[in-house]
């Protein structure tokens, strides 16, 4: 089961995505690819935020294999661009678990 959990603490914004759909084999979990894609996605973007230095500090990213943790602090211009970034990508979790309820679980960010 792969489970997507987003949330806002003060100024900084999480993502963390565990586990496996373990709905194919290894290199042909289409589930899993998705989930990829979406998480690194969002480590890319937050890689570009930094980059740019739109981050008050430099972001937590960690990408391994059945676990992604992302956190980062977006300057106060920036803050909108970084939850529009973890709003969509976890549109595309919400979509991924609304097609495959069996194999992904989403916890939303709460305003």
């Amino acid at each position: 089961m792969i489970r997507a959990k987003f949330s806002v603490q003060g100024k900084t914004l999480k993502m963390s995505v565990r586990g496996h759909a373990n709905a194919a084999k290894k290199g042909e979990d289409l589930i899993c690819a998705g989930a990829s894609m979406l998480a690194f996605t969002a480590a890319q973007d937050v890689r570009d935020m930094a980059d740019a230095g739109r981050l008050e500090e430099k972001p937590v990213i960690n990408l391994q294999d059945g676990r992604t943790i992302l956190e980062l602090t977006p300057k106060e211009d920036a803050f909108a661009e970084a939850l529009h970034t973890l709003f969509i990508v976890q549109k595309g979790f919400v979509v991924l678990a609304a097609n495959n309820p069996k194999y992904v679980r989403v916890k939303p960010m709460t305003a």
